[in-house]
């Protein structure tokens, strides 16, 4: 401790003064040689020291440095990769751009400034397909993927539709285990007497109603450890569906979204179906509903949610005129969607700032 080291500073000082007078005291007699009220004054000072050392180093370990990037733990992950990589989104634009890796500075303030009305913690993650333009905010936070599981569920099974392994004609049983996780949205499926519902059906009531029996059917149709392979395979670090923990991030939501709205992996057929499927989506209260009046002159935006007690997430994409995006956003607290719609609205403006 810096403190001490003051300390025998003083005290060699107070044996030379002695020595030169001949009187070499012993440390154990410091207080001898050394008058009491320099002693004290010493000791006064030694304390001072100590507690602004102390509260010094408190206030660092607390406090973020001066200027800190709240995205600096994403420049390197797999997000800023993907953006990084010069890859044609003709798909999307009809050109190919080369897209930059730098985050965007004004996108980032975006986001912190509405995050800074809401006290709940969130994290978001942007990215705009056509000119690279990205930022995030605590994205790499693993927090429960509720619903948003089944983005994960479609892209797999579009992947096989589009590989040839599967058809949207083929039946699908929803057991006992399936049924049994419906919350109210099983009665608008339209089940078969022998409790099958088409990959097509169970697709389209999986996302657009967020129903769980299909999603489980479905899950269970494909195998959650090959789901987990695909994800990894796209580059997502962190999501599984094989596990009933849930895990997930706003970066790799955001990069599952990338991959359903680029087509990645699958046909164009799959590509504008997923695309559909997510535009027809039911539960808009949140990215969406930030940008309602848009929407209403032409602006599209597909999302899907996953909602459970103190958690709220949302992921959509957004084709802007100043291109599509992909935005993902888990926060804490119930049915957040004031959190949620800031962001999208903060995002959406800066996005699209002339």
């Amino acid at each position: 401790m810096r403190w001490r080291g003051l300390a025998e500073v003083l005290m060699r000082a107070a044996l030379r003064a002695d020595s030169m007078r001949g009187e070499a005291a012993p440390p154990g007699q410091l207080h001898a040689a050394f008058p009491w009220p320099v002693a004290f004054f010493a000791a006064v000072c030694l304390l001072l020291v100590a507690v602004v050392y102390l509260c010094a180093s408190l206030a660092r370990a607390i406090a973020p440095a001066a200027g800190a990037d709240p995205s600096a733990p994403f420049e390197h992950g797999p997000l800023a990769r993907a953006a990084a990589a010069e890859h044609s989104v003709s798909d999307i634009t009809g050109v190919e751009v080369p897209l930059e890796v730098a985050s965007d500075a004004a996108l980032a303030d975006a986001i912190l400034g509405a995050l800074a009305r809401h006290p709940e913690r969130a994290s978001v993650a942007v990215v705009n397909l056509d000119d690279g333009r990205w930022a995030a905010y605590d994205a790499d936070r693993v927090q429960y993927a509720a619903s948003t599981f089944k983005l994960a569920v479609l892209y797999e099974v579009e992947r096989r539709v589009s590989a040839g392994e599967l058809t949207y004609d083929d039946r699908v049983l929803l057991d006992e285990e399936a049924v049994g996780e419906d919350l109210g949205t099983l009665e608008r499926v339209p089940v078969a007497e022998d409790g099958t519902v088409s990959v097509g059906e169970a697709l389209d009531a999986m996302v657009t109603l967020s129903d769980n029996a299909t999603a489980v059917a479905l899950l269970r149709h494909v195998g959650p450890s090959a789901v987990d392979e695909t994800l990894r395979a796209i580059g997502l670090t962190t999501m599984s569906v094989n596990t009933k923990e849930l895990p997930a991030t706003a970066a790799d939501l955001a990069l599952l979204m990338r991959a359903i709205v680029t087509g990645e992996g699958v046909g164009d057929a799959q590509r504008e179906h997923m695309r559909d499927l997510l535009l027809g989506q039911t539960i808009r209260s949140g990215i969406p509903a930030a940008l309602v009046a848009e929407s209403r002159t032409g602006l599209a935006v597909g999302n899907k949610t996953g909602t459970w007690p103190d958690i709220t997430n949302d992921v959509a994409f957004v084709e802007s005129d100043a291109g599509t995006y992909v935005i993902a956003v888990t926060a804490e607290g119930d049915w957040n969607w004031a959190l949620v719609s800031d962001v999208s609205r903060a995002v959406y403006d800066t996005m699209t700032a002339r």
